[in-house]
């Protein structure tokens, strides 16, 4: 099982350096690292092929926003299972383990997936990160369990899912309307499981590297 990981950019080199270390040090045997830079001009690409020369670099002169940018990943992408996260998150090193995991044990299902949250030190002590804990626990339900499901199963957040190649292609991939981060993945979400494919979530956390200030929850 081979697994195509594809991170979007735009303009955000330095929590990009972070993600890409983690990302290229799974403990997965069988994966490629794709980044597709959405029209970056703060010395993205200079940097991911100076110090990360095995992640294959895809550049977009327009920005188009990260549904498009998913999408010219995907047409390249050569794994069997792709898995999504965003440039200002680090997965856990095992990440594509337990998906391949989960995969294994649920033949059946579309995609599996986990879930974001803040670094442990400032779930301890910043409100922000705090809301988007208990967003992510009480509202979408992510918690110490598996769940497998339709679109009531938590899984499903770009930044922390991977779906199977031949289902994406089959709904069209991501709908490029979608300009911004904003509601893109719940739209693929809705339309994966209304042609009855099954979901699995496993209880693996990506950490969020976003600033969790009332600024940018504002915006």
């Amino acid at each position: 099982m081979r697994f195509s990981v594809i991170i979007p950019t735009h303009n955000r080199k330095e929590t990009l350096r972070r993600c890409l270390a983690a990302a290229t040090s799974q403990d997965y045997p069988d994966y490629e690292v794709i980044v597709v830079d959405d029209g970056s001009t703060d010395g993205t690409g200079e940097m991911v092929r100076q110090e990360f020369p095995q992640v294959r670099y895809i550049r977009q002169e327009r920005n188009r926003g990260p549904a498009a940018a998913r999408n010219r990943g995907i047409k390249v992408a050569t794994g069997e299972i792709i898995a999504f996260t965003d440039d200002d998150c680090l997965l856990p090193l095992d990440f594509l383990s337990r998906l391949a995991d989960g995969y294994r044990r649920y033949p059946e299902v579309a995609g599996v997936g986990g879930y974001l949250e803040a670094p442990d030190d400032l779930l301890r002590t910043n409100p922000f990160a705090r809301y988007e804990a208990y967003v992510t626990h009480q509202v979408y339900r992510a918690g110490p369990e598996e769940c497998l499901g339709g679109f009531e199963c938590p899984a499903g957040g770009t930044n922390s899912m991977s779906y199977r190649k031949v289902v994406l292609l089959e709904v069209g991939g991501f709908d490029e309307t979608f300009p911004y981060a904003a509601g893109e993945d719940a739209d693929l979400k809705w339309r994966v499981v209304q042609r009855g494919y099954r979901l699995l979530y496993v209880p693996a956390k990506v950490v969020h590297l976003q600033p969790y200030t009332l600024r940018h929850f504002w915006r």
